[in-house]
């Protein structure tokens, strides 16, 4: 089966930045992080081409999303700052960005959960893994969980960052069980801005059951092994997203 980004979970992950407030680092008031972002990020990441598994155009930096922030926080040192083609903005506020969304990053390695008025259910937590030889930013996996309360219908989206990914088998594995294969592959995706170019794949919906206490993602790159601990959501969160995986 080949993944693509399109899934019911990007129609709700930006919905539910509206539910929980948040302060923002003392370097930049969250109104200026906002228009950053669907300055230099949303033309990329719109609500049409989802890149990463997401769009970016109803971004609002003054709302609580930690795993998302850290998913920015990568690419942004990375070098995507530049990707839309822009004059990037001046150094005292790249570095002031970089700031007030690392601060916002914080708590990524812990369970978010929002629940919107859809009503959806979205759990997310990032994992990181060492640096690759051929990078300096660390890499950084984030699983997303969806649940359409009155459907009944669930996702896991799996995105990464720093670096794309296409035309690879990876495994994913629930609560110690055999891998089940993942074959990533289909198409690339489409820069948002206009331009000719195309990258590999940053997310990918996952065929798996839902675990009790892990889920383990192996090879999406050579050698790499990262946990996601299901076991650690909050118990109220965790049954109701059960509903969706019967």
């Amino acid at each position: 089966m080949a993944f693509r980004m399109h899934s019911t979970v990007n129609s709700v992950l930006f919905a539910a930045l509206v539910m929980t407030p948040v302060l923002s680092a003392e370097q930049m008031p969250p109104g200026q992080q906002t228009a950053l972002v669907l300055r230099y990020c949303a033309v990329c990441h719109t609500d049409a081409t989802k890149n990463g598994g997401l769009s970016l155009q109803h971004y609002d930096a003054a709302y609580a999303d930690p795993p998302l922030a850290a998913m920015l926080l990568s690419k942004l040192n990375s070098g995507a700052m530049g990707a839309a083609g822009l004059e990037l903005p001046g150094e005292a506020t790249r570095d002031a960005w970089l700031a007030a969304t690392a601060a916002q990053a914080e708590g990524a390695k812990a369970w978010t959960v929002i629940r919107t008025p859809a009503p959806v259910l979205v759990a997310s937590i990032v994992r990181d893994v060492a640096p690759r030889k051929s990078e300096s930013v660390m890499p950084v996996y984030r699983l997303i969980l969806a649940c359409n309360i009155a459907s009944h219908h669930g996702e896991i989206q799996l995105a990464w960052a720093p670096q794309p990914q296409t035309s690879r088998t990876f495994s994913v594995s629930a609560d110690g069980s055999p891998g089940i294969p993942q074959k990533l592959e289909g198409r690339e995706e489409k820069m948002g801005n206009g331009s000719a170019g195309n990258t590999g794949l940053a997310a990918a919906t996952l065929n798996a059951p839902l675990p009790q206490k892990t889920l383990t993602v192996t090879d999406l790159f050579p050698g790499e092994t990262v946990v996601f601990p299901l076991g650690d959501l909050d118990p109220a969160a965790r049954q109701q997203l059960g509903n969706c995986w019967r």
